[in-house]
């Protein structure tokens, strides 16, 4: 469906992230639960870092092409469109139109000097005065935010029951958020005090045997939870220091070597800081501290430790390529919900451009006919201006 404009993104090597797995090869119905889910687990984790760093690429090249490509596109467009309201400004006080063309003619000039004037086209400004038939742009724009800001304190009083002072001063989008925030802030604190205060009156009353016993429960939850994350963060631990101790630098004779293990501390060190297991996993079996005998000695015990840090690595770089996806789909302008499709993203982005070179192209053509003013009538005749229930 989608051309291939830079495949070798989708087809870079499968092997860039050395593999992880125990028992290579054996029938899965021969493998416990926990090795299966290390398996299943690590591969997880390769095929996931191989999306991210891929689309790490291409979106550091759309972020290229969009400042080297669209930007000045998007800037000459603008540009073509404020020659157009400085033309038909012209046109408007140097030639006669009937009542219906003047009416079209001055809101089609109103509308798109407004935009621009707020776009930095400051020129404009006093064509809009010239034909705004209410107010001038100043008094417009004010409106305009005031508007907004009305929105948005309705929004706040609707999602969150916010009272707005009447001598609160928000007379910016900026301001009102501050207040919002501060004020969410402020019902927060209170509620923890609340809920401290009314622990603190039950705590004065003396407990029934039920209620010790649910405490007791809970304590021995939290003292069973804390026991495994420490266990987990031991299990990392110990293959970190595991290449720490054979490759650290600081006692080696070798000039060479030292810089060689020094360049080996630093990965290391990265990828335990990371908290990522499989680089760690990755690294002992690049280095041959272990191989695949050592894999598949793993007991099930010390699996099932490797395995919860590798759902807790996993869950962070799921919610980092979501990020990833969502910033490459702004940047096409297509929707991020549903499937991601990389190729999607280079075609639309492709398609974005070809679309405004189009209408660059366009504009410029206008310029030149709506300079006869038989052309500019007929044109008119076919422009409609729409009311605000054509929306709906």
């Amino acid at each position: 469906m989608f051309p291939d404009l830079y495949p070798s993104i989708f087809t870079m090597k499968k092997d860039r992230f050395a593999e992880v797995v125990v028992k290579k090869g054996v029938d899965k119905k021969l493998l416990s639960p926990q090795q299966k889910e290390f398996n299943r687990l690590t591969k997880k984790i390769a095929d996931t870092k191989e999306q991210i760093q891929h689309l790490d690429g291409l979106g550091l090249r759309l972020n290229q092409r969009a400042a080297l490509e669209m930007k000045p596109l998007v800037e000459k467009h603008q540009t073509h469109r404020a020659d157009t309201v400085r033309l038909l400004d012209r046109m408007f006080r140097t030639h006669k139109f009937n009542k219906t063309e003047t009416r079209k003619l001055r809101h089609l000039i109103t509308e798109m000097s407004f935009e621009l004037t707020d776009a930095g086209f400051e020129d404009l400004k006093e064509i809009y005065n010239f034909h705004s038939p209410d107010l001038d742009f100043d008094a417009a724009n004010a409106e305009a935010e005031e508007s907004t800001l009305a929105m948005m304190k309705e929004m706040a009083t609707s999602m969150y029951d916010i009272e707005f002072e009447e001598d609160a001063d928000l007379d910016t989008a900026d301001k009102l958020r501050d207040y919002v925030a501060e004020k969410m802030a402020e019902r927060e604190a209170a509620e923890e005090m609340n809920a401290t205060q009314s622990k603190s009156r039950k705590a004065e009353k003396p407990k029934t045997a039920q209620q010790l016993k649910a405490e007791a429960k809970r304590a021995a939850q939290e003292e069973k939870r804390k026991q495994e994350e420490k266990k987990i963060s031991q299990s990392v631990r110990e293959v970190y220091m595991d290449l720490v101790k054979a490759f650290h630098p600081d006692r080696e004779p070798d000039e060479a070597e030292k810089i060689r293990k020094t360049s080996i501390l630093q990965r290391v060190t990265a990828a335990y800081e990371a908290n990522d297991l499989l680089a760690l996993l990755q690294l002992q079996l690049e280095l041959e501290r272990i191989d695949d005998n050592h894999l598949d000695a793993l007991a099930d015990d010390k699996l099932r430790y490797f395995n919860k840090s590798l759902i807790s690595q996993l869950t962070e770089l799921t919610d980092e390529l979501w990020a990833i996806e969502r910033q490459l789909a702004q940047l096409a302008n297509i929707s991020h919900f549903g499937f991601f499709n990389p190729k999607q993203v280079e075609w639309e982005f492709e398609k974005n451009l070809k679309d405004i070179k189009k209408e660059i192209k366009r504009i410029k053509q206008d310029l030149e006919l709506l300079r006869d003013p038989v052309v500019l009538r007929d044109w008119l005749r076919g422009y409609r201006i729409e009311r605000e229930e054509d929306w709906f």
